[in-house]
């Protein structure tokens, strides 16, 4: 995914990557102690340590700052060459879980969904450029799964990702206490795929 800090400048001096760094770092510092409806540009420039303009010559405003802060925080494993469908799926399914293993993460994504609320446009960007990239991955190892005979032919694949993503997110979101352990992707998986399967694997 191309972000706002890989896009190229039109002239003048170069990005520095630590100043890049230490904005976003401050961004989800106060997104995780002060909700998405009191992050403030000029808050983010103090605790960062830089003017409000560096921090408009990166972002738009604070919409644009709050997506690409939350997005350095998502995982993009790189396929696995000769991973089978179930690994890669236990892998995809895996960096959800571990977003509770982070307090930060933990503390962010409950606050990012409540103002989406109010800001649907929020909501729009964020799962356009955070969740439908990450989706797409699952989908395209789903899709493996029916080339391979491991998954039917007549299962709808955005069904099935729901049925992949949705234990997680609620372990991860609403039923937390104790956190999701490293075995509940694995169990998850296993019990997608058990159902989905042809009738003559299972």
């Amino acid at each position: 995914m191309t972000t706002a800090l890989d896009a190229p400048r039109p002239g003048g001096r170069p990005r520095d990557p630590e100043l890049d760094l230490r904005i976003l770092g401050a961004t989800l510092q106060l997104l995780a102690d002060e909700g998405y409806d009191g992050l403030t540009i000029e808050a983010v420039a103090a605790r960062a340590g830089v003017g409000k303009a560096s921090v408009y010559r990166r972002f738009s405003g604070k919409e644009e700052l709050v997506i690409e802060a939350v997005a350095s925080l998502t995982e993009q494993p790189e396929p696995r060459s000769g991973a089978g469908v179930r690994d890669e799926l236990v892998t995809l399914l895996e960096v959800i879980r571990r977003k509770s293993d982070s307090s930060l993460a933990g503390k962010i994504f409950p606050r990012l969904l409540g103002a989406s609320a109010e800001n649907p446009e929020l909501m729009r960007r964020y799962r356009e450029q955070v969740l439908d990239p990450r989706r797409r991955r699952f989908l395209d190892v789903l899709q493996r799964g029916v080339d391979e005979g491991l998954v039917r032919p007549d299962v709808e694949l955005e069904h099935a990702a729901d049925l992949l993503i949705g234990p997680m997110a609620y372990r991860n979101l609403i039923r937390n206490d104790p956190p999701p352990g490293p075995e509940l992707a694995a169990q998850i998986v296993d019990d997608v795929l058990l159902a989905l399967a042809p009738k003559d694997r299972t």
